[in-house]
């Protein structure tokens, strides 16, 4: 009688064993999917940020033309301002002192 006892209870701590390692053993596939994942995530990431780098200094170096373009404009436009200045302050000068008959 002793021995019935205790077989039926051996089956079922190795199927609790059993169980227990199976529930292991998904939990482990699961998280190696999910890392599996989350590294083909970091490498779309590394992919966009160096396409987004790229664009940065694309950027960049057109920014700096511009702002070099519009800056020799800027100085263009201050030059004939001053000519212009210029030649109407000798015109003034020159009536004033009547060099230039009015």
């Amino acid at each position: 009688m002793a021995d019935n006892s205790t077989q039926p209870q051996a089956p079922s701590k190795l199927n609790q064993v059993q169980e227990q390692v199976n529930d292991v053993k998904v939990i482990l596939k699961d998280n190696i999917n999910k890392v599996l994942e989350r590294g083909e995530r970091l490498d779309d990431l590394v992919g966009k940020t160096d396409d987004l780098q790229a664009s940065a200094d694309s950027f960049q170096r057109t920014s700096t033309r511009v702002s070099r373009k519009f800056w020799w404009k800027n100085m263009k436009m201050m030059i004939i301002i001053g000519v212009i200045v210029l030649v109407i302050v000798v015109l003034i000068i020159l009536l004033a002192t009547g060099v230039i008959p009015s």
